[in-house]
């Protein structure tokens, strides 16, 4: 099963443990998007699934580990997900 937690506030630490807490128990594929503010995110963006909006992080001026999707790849992300939470 794969999980998108779509993640729009800056550290949203209840949205970060809880998408982590999923990717520990190995159940399926989890993903994290960093849409708006988000981007700005302290949390472990580094991390393998962790991808961030471009023109977000484009517009905020800021530099960012996560992989960089574009809308098209955002939709697709959507679109494959079994399941989508939205914070």
């Amino acid at each position: 099963m794969k999980v998108l937690h779509i993640i729009k506030k800056t550290n949203d630490t209840y949205a970060w443990e809880a998408a982590l807490r999923q990717r520990e128990k190995k159940d399926g594929q989890v993903l994290v998007l960093l849409l708006h503010d988000a981007v700005l995110a302290s949390g472990p963006v580094d991390a393998d699934g962790v991808f961030a909006c471009r023109d977000d992080v484009a517009a905020r001026g800021v530099k960012t580990k996560a992989q960089l999707v574009g809308y098209e790849e955002i939709v697709k992300m959507l679109l494959e997900a079994d399941s989508v939470v939205c914070w």
